[in-house]
């Protein structure tokens, strides 16, 4: 059974649910004190923590706090990040950059600027970008991995904070609004949704999003920590 994992700054903790639901099967306390991202290799949490400057990456043993690995970002201000079967991706909101990473490490092998001023939510559709920005309250959907955009559509509330994607439909989480989305395909359009489990959701993923089983296997932010 797939299942939504969510990162909240609130509570420092990252939640597994039961499928798409509120329902909570299990958690686990966050490495430092800034939770901004959480993503799954197929295997492992990996996780994003904007405390220090730059931030840091962490690849836990499986759905636990034990650290297996982790480096610090090239990101001043690291948030969202997603896995591509092979590569970490990254967003850094001080720049407006988006990431890729040489494997689970610093080395940059890619990059290119987001089309607003502050990318948060990222996730990968096995073959585009997908990313969320807290400025323009908006999804995109990028061609491959580039700045090119083919499509896009408003967010549901106002602070977007996590994107990814169920193999036929975008998920986001709201800062706002305390809320897990489920979309129709990618459009605005709201299938379902639910509360966060605790006040301050950042960074989300879906346990399947990689391989979709066809495939082998704060201080930094204010505007939206203060809410």
């Amino acid at each position: 059974m797939a299942n939504v994992l969510s990162g909240d700054n609130s509570s420092d903790k990252y939640y597994r649910h039961t499928g798409f639901s509120s329902t909570i099967s299990n958690s686990f306390s966050s490495p430092s004190v800034t939770t901004t991202g959480v993503s799954w290799d197929g295997t492992n949490v990996c996780s994003a923590d904007g405390s220090t400057n730059p931030g840091r990456h962490y690849r836990h043993s499986g759905f636990s706090s034990t650290i297996s690995n982790s480096f610090s970002s090239l990101a001043d201000l690291v948030a969202g990040i997603c896995w591509d079967g092979t590569n970490l991706l990254d967003t850094d909101t001080g720049l407006g950059k988006i990431y890729l990473h040489s494997g689970f490490s610093s080395t940059i092998s890619n990059s290119f600027s987001s089309p607003s001023t502050t990318p948060w939510g990222l996730t990968w559709d096995n073959t585009n970008v997908l990313s969320g920005d807290y400025t323009s309250v908006k999804i995109y959907l990028h061609t491959g991995f580039s700045s090119t955009i083919s499509n896009s559509f408003a967010s549901p509330s106002t602070s977007p904070v996590g994107v990814s994607w169920d193999s036929a439909n975008v998920l986001s989480a709201d800062n706002a609004l305390l809320k897990i989305y489920l979309h129709t395909g990618f459009s605005s359009t709201i299938s379902n949704s639910f509360s966060s489990p605790s006040t301050s959701p950042l960074g989300l993923e879906w346990d399947d999003r990689v391989y979709f089983g066809r495939f082998p296997k704060g201080s930094y932010y204010p505007h939206i920590l203060a809410q």
